[in-house]
């Protein structure tokens, strides 16, 4: 696993684990969700590179598939909620 993959996994698990804590912990929702999805936003962004550089193993489409997967599960169990982030990041 080269450096791209590697980072892009490793941005993967951190926002994944920030999106679950955001349902956890409500007083600071807004904070962990935007820092999940940024964090899988980075690690998306990192396995892209992988991608592009056309490293070996098929551990670079963790974070692509983890940021597709998550945001689809959310807008399906709560529609609202994405709105709401976005009106947060906008302002």
């Amino acid at each position: 696993m080269k450096r791209l993959s590697y980072w892009s996994i490793v941005f993967a698990v951190i926002g994944t684990v920030s999106l679950g804590c955001s349902f956890v912990f409500p007083k600071a929702f807004e904070l962990l969700m935007v820092l999940g999805f940024g964090a899988l936003l980075i690690g998306m962004f990192f396995s892209f590179g992988a991608m592009f550089k056309s490293e070996k193993g098929k551990s670079k489409f963790l974070a692509v598939a983890a940021f597709f997967l998550l945001s689809f599960i959310l807008v399906w169990n709560e529609p609202f909620q994405i709105v709401r982030l976005l009106t947060w990041m906008k302002n």
